[in-house]
Protein backbone atom coordinates (compact mmCIF):
# COMPACT_ATOMS: atom_id res chain seq x y z
CA UNK A 1 0.00 0.00 0.00
CA UNK A 2 3.05 2.58 0.64
CA UNK A 3 3.99 1.83 -2.68
CA UNK A 4 1.14 2.55 -4.54
CA UNK A 5 0.37 5.54 -2.42
CA UNK A 6 3.72 6.99 -3.40
CA UNK A 7 3.31 6.54 -7.24
CA UNK A 8 0.24 7.37 -7.01
CA UNK A 9 0.75 10.52 -5.25
CA UNK A 10 4.04 11.24 -7.76
CA UNK A 11 1.79 10.84 -10.23
CA UNK A 12 0.12 13.43 -9.50
CA UNK A 13 2.20 15.78 -8.75
CA UNK A 14 4.34 14.82 -12.00
CA UNK A 15 0.76 16.08 -14.17
CA UNK A 16 0.32 18.95 -11.93
CA UNK A 17 3.93 20.49 -12.57
CA UNK A 18 4.02 19.10 -16.39
CA UNK A 19 0.54 20.95 -17.03
CA UNK A 20 1.87 24.02 -15.07
CA UNK A 21 5.43 23.89 -17.25
CA UNK A 22 4.27 23.50 -20.66
CA UNK A 23 2.63 26.44 -21.29
CA UNK A 24 5.22 28.20 -19.29
CA UNK A 25 8.18 27.08 -20.65
CA UNK A 26 6.98 28.32 -23.96
CA UNK A 27 6.27 31.61 -22.45
CA UNK A 28 9.95 31.76 -21.36
CA UNK A 29 11.20 30.71 -24.39
CA UNK A 30 9.63 33.46 -26.50
CA UNK A 31 10.51 35.95 -24.31
CA UNK A 32 14.20 35.07 -24.39
CA UNK A 33 14.07 35.08 -28.16
CA UNK A 34 12.13 38.32 -28.16
CA UNK A 35 8.86 36.93 -29.63
CA UNK A 36 5.50 37.77 -28.56
CA UNK A 37 4.57 35.97 -25.84
CA UNK A 38 0.93 36.72 -25.76
CA UNK A 39 0.78 36.96 -21.67
CA UNK A 40 -2.35 38.18 -20.43
CA UNK A 41 -0.88 39.44 -16.68
CA UNK A 42 -5.22 39.47 -15.76
CA UNK A 43 -4.84 35.84 -16.60
CA UNK A 44 -1.42 34.78 -15.87
CA UNK A 45 -1.43 36.47 -12.33
CA UNK A 46 -3.84 34.56 -10.61
CA UNK A 47 -3.50 31.64 -12.42
CA UNK A 48 -0.14 31.36 -10.75
CA UNK A 49 -1.56 32.13 -7.45
CA UNK A 50 -4.12 29.63 -7.07
CA UNK A 51 -1.48 26.88 -8.76
CA UNK A 52 1.11 27.91 -5.85
CA UNK A 53 -1.88 27.18 -3.22
CA UNK A 54 -3.26 23.90 -4.91
CA UNK A 55 0.77 22.90 -5.13
CA UNK A 56 1.33 24.00 -1.59
CA UNK A 57 -1.94 21.99 -0.26
CA UNK A 58 -0.32 19.06 -2.17
CA UNK A 59 3.09 19.39 -1.02
CA UNK A 60 2.35 19.71 3.20
CA UNK A 61 -0.51 16.51 2.47
CA UNK A 62 2.02 14.66 1.25
CA UNK A 63 4.05 13.49 3.86
CA UNK A 64 1.12 13.01 6.07
CA UNK A 65 -0.68 10.49 3.77
CA UNK A 66 2.72 8.69 3.59
CA UNK A 67 2.75 8.33 7.07
CA UNK A 68 -0.70 6.70 7.63
CA UNK A 69 -0.46 4.63 4.51
CA UNK A 70 -0.70 1.73 6.53
CA UNK A 71 -3.47 2.29 7.82
CA UNK A 72 -5.86 3.95 5.29
CA UNK A 73 -9.06 4.21 7.24
CA UNK A 74 -7.41 6.53 9.61
CA UNK A 75 -8.63 10.19 10.04
CA UNK A 76 -5.39 11.38 8.81
CA UNK A 77 -4.93 9.40 5.95
CA UNK A 78 -8.46 10.45 4.48
CA UNK A 79 -8.44 14.00 5.60
CA UNK A 80 -4.68 14.57 3.65
CA UNK A 81 -5.90 12.94 0.71
CA UNK A 82 -9.24 15.64 0.82
CA UNK A 83 -6.29 18.13 1.02
CA UNK A 84 -4.51 16.82 -1.62
CA UNK A 85 -7.10 16.14 -4.14
CA UNK A 86 -8.28 19.63 -2.84
CA UNK A 87 -5.31 20.97 -4.43
CA UNK A 88 -5.08 19.09 -7.42
CA UNK A 89 -8.52 20.45 -8.02
CA UNK A 90 -7.91 24.27 -7.04
CA UNK A 91 -4.81 24.36 -9.70
CA UNK A 92 -6.63 22.49 -12.49
CA UNK A 93 -10.03 25.28 -12.17
CA UNK A 94 -7.93 27.47 -13.37
CA UNK A 95 -7.36 26.11 -17.09
CA UNK A 96 -11.21 26.12 -17.32
CA UNK A 97 -13.35 28.80 -19.57
CA UNK A 98 -15.20 29.51 -16.29
CA UNK A 99 -12.33 30.67 -14.47
CA UNK A 100 -11.44 33.10 -17.35
CA UNK A 101 -14.20 34.45 -17.79
CA UNK A 102 -16.38 34.27 -14.73
CA UNK A 103 -14.16 33.65 -11.55
CA UNK A 104 -11.86 36.26 -12.35
CA UNK A 105 -14.10 39.41 -13.25
CA UNK A 106 -15.55 38.69 -9.83
CA UNK A 107 -13.31 38.87 -7.74
CA UNK A 108 -11.47 41.62 -9.06
CA UNK A 109 -15.08 43.13 -8.93
CA UNK A 110 -14.28 42.34 -4.75
CA UNK A 111 -11.22 43.51 -4.12
CA UNK A 112 -11.66 46.87 -6.54
CA UNK A 113 -12.20 49.64 -3.67
CA UNK A 114 -15.81 51.11 -4.63
CA UNK A 115 -15.65 54.81 -5.01
CA UNK A 116 -19.69 55.14 -6.93
CA UNK A 117 -22.66 52.98 -7.18
CA UNK A 118 -21.50 51.55 -10.51
CA UNK A 119 -24.78 51.24 -12.32
CA UNK A 120 -25.75 51.35 -15.79
CA UNK A 121 -28.13 54.13 -16.34
CA UNK A 122 -28.75 57.29 -18.49
CA UNK A 123 -28.90 60.48 -17.08
CA UNK A 124 -32.14 60.95 -19.52
CA UNK A 125 -33.68 57.80 -17.06
CA UNK A 126 -32.33 59.20 -14.04
CA UNK A 127 -34.41 62.91 -14.73
CA UNK A 128 -37.29 61.02 -15.23
CA UNK A 129 -36.76 59.28 -11.92
CA UNK A 130 -36.05 62.76 -10.46
CA UNK A 131 -39.03 64.34 -12.08
CA UNK A 132 -41.60 61.14 -10.86
CA UNK A 133 -40.18 61.39 -7.07
CA UNK A 134 -40.75 65.54 -7.35
CA UNK A 135 -44.18 64.90 -8.63
CA UNK A 136 -44.88 62.55 -5.72
CA UNK A 137 -43.09 64.71 -3.37
CA UNK A 138 -40.61 62.15 -2.14
CA UNK A 139 -37.70 64.64 -2.42
CA UNK A 140 -36.45 67.97 -0.60
CA UNK A 141 -36.27 69.91 -3.81
CA UNK A 142 -34.60 72.81 -2.49
CA UNK A 143 -31.65 70.50 -1.00
CA UNK A 144 -31.51 67.91 -3.90
CA UNK A 145 -31.25 69.69 -7.43
CA UNK A 146 -31.85 67.56 -10.47
CA UNK A 147 -27.88 67.65 -10.96
CA UNK A 148 -27.07 66.50 -7.60
CA UNK A 149 -29.40 63.48 -8.22
CA UNK A 150 -27.31 62.95 -10.94
CA UNK A 151 -24.22 63.41 -9.70
CA UNK A 152 -24.72 61.27 -7.34
CA UNK A 153 -25.71 58.19 -8.96
CA UNK A 154 -23.13 58.14 -11.98
CA UNK A 155 -20.01 60.45 -10.36
CA UNK A 156 -17.67 59.33 -7.87
CA UNK A 157 -18.69 59.96 -4.30
CA UNK A 158 -15.08 62.06 -3.35
CA UNK A 159 -15.53 64.26 -6.18
CA UNK A 160 -18.62 66.03 -5.62
CA UNK A 161 -20.98 67.60 -2.34
CA UNK A 162 -24.02 66.58 -3.72
CA UNK A 163 -26.85 64.74 -1.44
CA UNK A 164 -30.17 62.82 -2.04
CA UNK A 165 -32.81 64.13 0.68
CA UNK A 166 -35.52 62.06 0.47
CA UNK A 167 -38.76 62.52 2.44
CA UNK A 168 -39.48 58.78 2.93
CA UNK A 169 -38.86 56.89 6.32
CA UNK A 170 -36.67 53.66 6.18
CA UNK A 171 -38.72 51.28 4.56
CA UNK A 172 -39.85 53.52 2.06
CA UNK A 173 -36.32 54.08 1.09
CA UNK A 174 -35.35 50.67 1.48
CA UNK A 175 -38.50 49.70 -1.20
CA UNK A 176 -36.79 52.79 -3.63
CA UNK A 177 -33.42 50.54 -3.33
CA UNK A 178 -34.99 47.89 -4.16
CA UNK A 179 -36.79 48.64 -7.25
CA UNK A 180 -33.91 50.75 -8.39
CA UNK A 181 -32.15 47.43 -8.76
CA UNK A 182 -34.63 45.82 -10.08
CA UNK A 183 -35.15 48.15 -12.91
CA UNK A 184 -31.76 48.68 -13.57
CA UNK A 185 -29.97 45.44 -12.76
CA UNK A 186 -26.91 45.80 -14.43
CA UNK A 187 -24.78 47.41 -11.85
CA UNK A 188 -23.49 46.37 -8.51
CA UNK A 189 -25.40 48.55 -6.07
CA UNK A 190 -25.25 47.29 -2.76
CA UNK A 191 -27.15 48.10 0.40
CA UNK A 192 -24.58 49.33 2.53
CA UNK A 193 -23.14 51.25 -0.16
CA UNK A 194 -26.35 52.81 -0.69
CA UNK A 195 -26.85 53.74 2.59
CA UNK A 196 -23.72 54.09 4.18
CA UNK A 197 -20.27 54.24 2.43
CA UNK A 198 -21.18 57.09 0.00
CA UNK A 199 -23.13 59.45 2.63
CA UNK A 200 -25.14 60.72 0.17
CA UNK A 201 -28.51 59.05 0.67
CA UNK A 202 -29.94 61.71 3.26
CA UNK A 203 -33.21 61.63 5.41
CA UNK A 204 -35.19 64.33 5.57
CA UNK A 205 -34.07 66.16 8.95
CA UNK A 206 -30.72 65.81 6.47
CA UNK A 207 -28.87 63.18 8.62
CA UNK A 208 -28.30 59.66 7.15
CA UNK A 209 -30.83 56.68 7.28
CA UNK A 210 -29.45 54.42 10.03
CA UNK A 211 -28.01 51.28 7.90
CA UNK A 212 -29.06 48.68 10.42
CA UNK A 213 -32.28 50.22 10.38
CA UNK A 214 -33.03 50.26 6.94
CA UNK A 215 -30.82 46.78 6.17
CA UNK A 216 -33.69 44.86 7.78
CA UNK A 217 -36.28 47.11 7.05
CA UNK A 218 -38.08 44.89 4.48
CA UNK A 219 -38.53 41.75 6.72
CA UNK A 220 -40.14 43.80 9.42
CA UNK A 221 -42.20 45.81 6.36
CA UNK A 222 -42.68 44.33 3.09
CA UNK A 223 -44.65 46.57 1.79
CA UNK A 224 -43.58 50.54 2.47
CA UNK A 225 -45.93 53.40 2.73
CA UNK A 226 -44.85 54.69 -0.32
CA UNK A 227 -45.05 51.61 -2.36
CA UNK A 228 -47.58 52.13 -4.66
CA UNK A 229 -45.98 55.44 -5.15
CA UNK A 230 -42.76 54.02 -6.12
CA UNK A 231 -44.33 50.92 -8.28
CA UNK A 232 -45.87 53.81 -10.71
CA UNK A 233 -42.96 55.87 -10.76
CA UNK A 234 -40.68 52.72 -11.56
CA UNK A 235 -43.07 51.11 -14.12
CA UNK A 236 -42.49 54.43 -16.33
CA UNK A 237 -38.84 54.06 -16.84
Amino acid sequence: MDDFSKYLLLACFGYVYLKLLIPYVGFFARYMFNEPTNWNKYIEKPRIVFYGIGLLLMHTSYSTIMEYASDPSSFFYISNWVIFLGGIVLSQITWTEKFKNVFIPKIKEKLKKKNNFNVSVTNDQLKELYNGLVNYDMLIVARTKKEDFIKVFTKDWNTHVSKVYFKLDAPSCREFYELFKTTFPKNSLSVIDFFKRSETIRREDGKPYKYSTVKDAKSRTPISKKSNELKAIFSNL
